[in-house]
């Protein structure tokens, strides 16, 4: 008598993918475009209330003796920069009739040939990116978009709509340079040229 055949085993049979519905492709893809805006959204409102480098700081701030402070911005021929205050310091000419005329009343004067004025180096005009020095060029210039802006910080090129912001200061009664953060002034249009400064040297972004 022959062995009985074992039985073979009967293949599972997958079940069959339904169709994607033309109606449930549409709504998923809704939902996920409107998830992804209103993500995107959050994101944008978390980065204005992140305070910026230099938000903590308000109203008048002394930033140090304001003659030591030129003898360093014209010996090392580079600005200083506050970075707690997310700006540069840098020294003008106020025995310049141009440039006194444009700059004389809202910026300190330390002597009848050196004044100091401070920039807001930590927002471009253009879209708001720091704008570090380039010792080489002895400009300022924005990584971002390529704008470049002179030691006043007068606009000399690239997307930027204006010269760079700036800051009312003074000298106070003991020698300091104090800025007032609580009077931002507008930076100088781009036809302001009373430096009329070339670049000195390689610039530090690629145009």
């Amino acid at each position: 008598m022959s062995a009985a055949t074992p039985p073979t085993p009967s293949r599972r049979e997958r079940p069959a993918r339904k169709p994607v519905e033309r109606r449930a492709f549409l709504r998923a893809s809704l939902i996920g475009s409107v998830s992804a805006g209103l993500g995107g959204f959050a994101l944008g409102a978390l980065g204005f209330l992140w305070p910026r480098q230099g938000d903590g700081l308000f109203g008048e701030v002394i930033l140090g003796n304001a003659r030591d402070l030129a003898e360093r911005i014209v010996g090392e021929r580079r600005p200083v920069l506050v970075p707690e205050a997310a700006l540069s310091i840098i020294s003008w000419d106020p025995s310049d009739g141009i440039a006194a005329g444009a700059y004389g009343g809202q910026h300190a004067v330390v002597t009848d040939s050196v004044g100091l004025m401070c920039l807001d180096t930590g927002a471009c005009p253009h879209l708001g990116c720091a704008v570090p020095w380039c010792q080489t060029s002895q400009w300022f210039e924005c990584p971002c978009h390529g704008s470049r802006y002179n030691k006043y910080g007068e606009w000399t090129g690239g997307p930027a709509p204006r010269g760079l912001d700036r800051y009312v200061s003074f000298i106070d009664g003991e020698g300091n340079l104090v800025v007032d953060l609580g009077s931002p002034v507008t930076g100088p249009a781009r036809t302001a040229n009373a430096l009329e400064q070339a670049r000195e040297g390689p610039s530090c972004v690629d145009a």
